[in-house]
């Protein structure tokens, strides 16, 4: 529970509330929490952050594409079945985006301050193009909501490494 939280516990429980007959009624009053926030990261298999703009190496898939592991720490969301609505772009060109819808199953987890969170890893961001990506900055947008209308987005960037078997050679530069 955060500080703020506790605190706002503590008020309501202090503060109680009229019964109507003069005396008071110890109802807590719902505790107001932080907006919800997400972290976007990396890893396939668990959270793992990105920091900065690192060179991420892009994975060939079974039908040809090519994709980013993207993986996500969320906060504060009432619910563990989120929507997630998952943007990549190269090089910040909305000719190159890609959108991609889920509805995801989040685990409860701990974050790396012990803070509770729920957490989804191995998301495969498809990237256009791929095969002319190398090198190239790809921009990664992660919004979740959950059915109460709550939402949170983050972005994150990185530089494409793709295997030098895997490149097209005829890419326009």
């Amino acid at each position: 529970m955060t500080a703020r939280a506790a605190a706002l516990l503590a008020l309501s429980l202090a503060c109680g509330a009229s019964d109507g007959d003069g005396g008071t009624e110890q109802t807590a009053a719902p505790i107001l929490s932080e907006p919800p926030q997400v972290l976007l990261g990396t890893g396939e298999a668990s959270f793992e952050p990105i920091d900065g703009e690192p060179h991420l190496g892009l994975v060939a898939g079974v039908q040809g594409g090519f994709h980013v592991w993207a993986s996500l720490l969320a906060y504060g969301f009432a619910d563990s079945r989120l929507d997630m609505v998952l943007e990549t772009s190269l090089d910040d060109d909305p000719a190159s985006s890609m959108v991609m819808r889920a509805r995801l199953s989040l685990r409860d987890a701990v974050d790396a301050n012990g803070e509770p969170v729920q957490s989804f890893a191995g998301f495969p961001a498809q990237v256009q193009d791929a095969r002319c990506a190398n090198g190239k900055r790809i921009q990664v947008t992660v919004t979740l909501s959950d059915t109460t209308g709550a939402s949170a987005q983050d972005t994150r960037y990185c530089i494409a490494d793709v295997d030098e078997r895997q490149r097209r050679e005829d890419c326009a530069e």
